[in-house]
């Protein structure tokens, strides 16, 4: 699963420092209306003298998730002290809305998880916390739904971890059966998104009743 990133041509006052490390997920809301854009949030830290937006990620409440500042920068979004320092090991999403006045919208709640699984491709398993894990602050807010991300990031991983077994070890089989001439142009069957598409039963019992009488060895 892939999230879908909007690039955006914001301009930065200054050059960016390379995060030394990625060790957590900081989730932000910005406290503000549904109709906040990037450039505002952008405005309001270029206001604080700061070289422009400090999170990574943006996520509106219609579900577009656009980019703040690059992936690999050091944020500027989640600072308290020595031991709880979390710009220089963290990656920040922000959220559109008030989650102490009203909870993320449902498309936020889609695409968030989905951006979380593909950030977990480049740092496996990185935990999520909330910007109130690392500061002084209410955010990401009361009504900030946790129990639910939890619950759609295990579907996720379920399901990328089984679509990862049917794809290697269908591309296996795929190899075996040809080899025994048990399978016709295999190369149109084994693309990635052809081995994770469920089957239709019919057809799985024809595969399974022709391996059956293959007398070969």
């Amino acid at each position: 699963m892939s999230a879908k990133i909007i690039e955006n041509q914001l301009i930065f006052n200054g050059s960016f420092k390379n995060r030394p490390r990625t060790e957590r997920i900081v989730i932000h809301h910005s406290a503000s209306s549904l109709d906040t854009t990037i450039q505002d949030i952008h405005r309001w830290h270029l206001a604080r003298n700061w070289i422009g937006i400090g999170y990574h990620y943006v996520i509106y409440a219609d579900g577009d998730i656009y980019r703040g500042r690059p992936e690999l920068a050091m944020g500027a979004h989640a600072y308290q002290d020595a031991d709880h320092e979390a710009n220089s090991n963290g990656l920040g999403i922000c959220l559109i809305g008030n989650f102490d006045q009203q909870p993320p919208t449902g498309k936020q709640m889609d695409s968030l998880p989905e951006l979380v699984l593909d950030i977990w491709k480049r740092y496996p398993s990185i935990p999520i916390i909330g910007h109130q894990d690392v500061m002084a602050t209410a955010c990401p807010g009361a009504l900030f739904p946790w129990a639910e991300l939890n619950a759609k990031l295990d579907k996720d991983v379920i399901k990328m971890t089984l679509e990862k077994w049917m794809i290697d070890g269908g591309q296996e089989a795929l190899q075996d059966l040809s080899a025994k001439g048990l399978v016709n142009n295999p190369e149109n069957w084994s693309t990635a998104d052809k081995l994770a598409q469920a089957v239709p039963a019919y057809l799985f019992w024809m595969m399974i009743k022709r391996i059956s009488e293959y007398k070969g060895s």
